[in-house]
């Protein structure tokens, strides 16, 4: 099953759009990711937050992921675990968005290897018509990453441009 119809229709749609672009976008204002969130909710999307300011450390983040994502006990709270759970995710409804919250305050390696199992696991789910996105918003109108995924990370289409995020 595709994830998208061949219809013109689609490509106006806010998950095709962001989708066409990569796996993974980035939002500074919340009323922006407030709007596309609601897009998504509307959609029938599973949206599941995480706060990263919580994440003061690796084994934090893990426990987060475990409980919220509802990981098997097996999960073995690491980075290889988090890629094999992931493949293995059950996608609900239309699609899942993962938000993460205050991305800014989580260590650049970390981050970038985060971000880059979360691509790995929407471009696997994709392949079966599942949609899996990844939300990154931070405080910062200058935050970059290195491309994930193979793919970079790019600001979403509201804050495309540097003047609409106050820069």
């Amino acid at each position: 099953m595709a994830a998208f119809d061949i219809n013109i229709n689609d490509r106006h749609r806010l998950d095709w759009q962001i989708l066409q672009n990569g796996w993974t976008s980035l939002y500074y204002q919340i009323s922006i990711l407030d709007n596309d969130l609601n897009w998504f909710r509307s959609e029938k999307y599973e949206i599941i937050d995480f706060d990263c300011q919580l994440w003061t450390e690796e084994e934090r983040m893990h426990k987060d992921f475990k409980k919220k994502l509802d990981f098997p006990d097996y999960y073995g709270e690491n980075f290889n675990a988090l890629n094999d759970c992931l493949s293995e995710y059950e996608i609900k409804g239309s699609g899942t968005v993962i938000v993460f919250h205050n991305f800014h305050n989580v260590d650049k390696s970390i981050a970038h290897t985060l971000l880059d199992i979360f691509a790995l696991s929407s471009r696997q789910h994709i392949l079966f018509g599942e949609k899996l996105l990844t939300f990154v918003q931070v405080d910062n109108p200058n935050y970059q990453i290195e491309p994930v995924g193979a793919t970079p990370v790019l600001w979403n289409g509201a804050e495309w441009l540097n003047s609409n995020r106050g820069l």
